[in-house]
């Protein structure tokens, strides 16, 4: 009687053991599966669960995400950008890319990514933003599927920033 208990202990350890290892399992992602154009739909603080808010704010703005086989582009608006005619150029071409408040409504980035097990590496080399010219990024892939692909994004310039990333594949 005593080994039959045995057994079942054993049993359920092994068990309980397998499931953590599924559970913390990486991500296997394929060189060709980010390839495409992928539509962000939400973006959430992944330590606190709480929406990110501005040009990220996907329920007012469009963003979308593209990757070739050797670069990437991401490039995000408001949706109500309105076409502004003030005839002071400088101006006008100011607030195609800032609104009255000095809030972005606007921004591109992009570069050449690296595949790295579930990492994608994404620094950027051209971008609106001079100060992220040259930041290694990184998407670590918590979900990829033929529709959807979530992940969190690792800023080495802001350690703080921890945003979980949804997006959907539109082509």
């Amino acid at each position: 009687m005593k080994n039959s208990r045995w057994s079942i202990v054993v049993a359920l350890i092994a068990l309980t053991l397998t499931g953590a290892n599924l559970a913390t399992a990486q991500v296997v992602v394929k060189a060709e599966d980010p390839i495409g154009t992928w539509e962000l739909v939400s973006t959430k603080d992944w330590k606190t669960g709480t929406a990110n808010y501005g040009i990220y704010d996907t329920s007012t703005a469009i963003q979308w995400m593209q990757f070739t086989r050797s670069h990437w582009m991401f490039i995000a608006m408001v949706r109500d950008r309105s076409k502004m005619s003030s005839g002071d150029t400088v101006k006008d071409n100011y607030a195609k890319v800032w609104n009255e408040k000095n809030e972005q409504i606007f921004g591109a980035i992009c570069g050449t990514y690296s595949l790295n097990g579930d990492k994608l590496h994404i620094p950027a080399m051209l971008a609106l933003s001079p100060s992220v010219i040259g930041v290694d990024r990184v998407l670590k892939i918590v979900r990829l599927d033929k529709s959807t692909m979530a992940a969190r994004m690792e800023y080495p310039d802001t350690p703080t920033r921890t945003w979980e990333l949804t997006f959907r594949r539109i082509d």
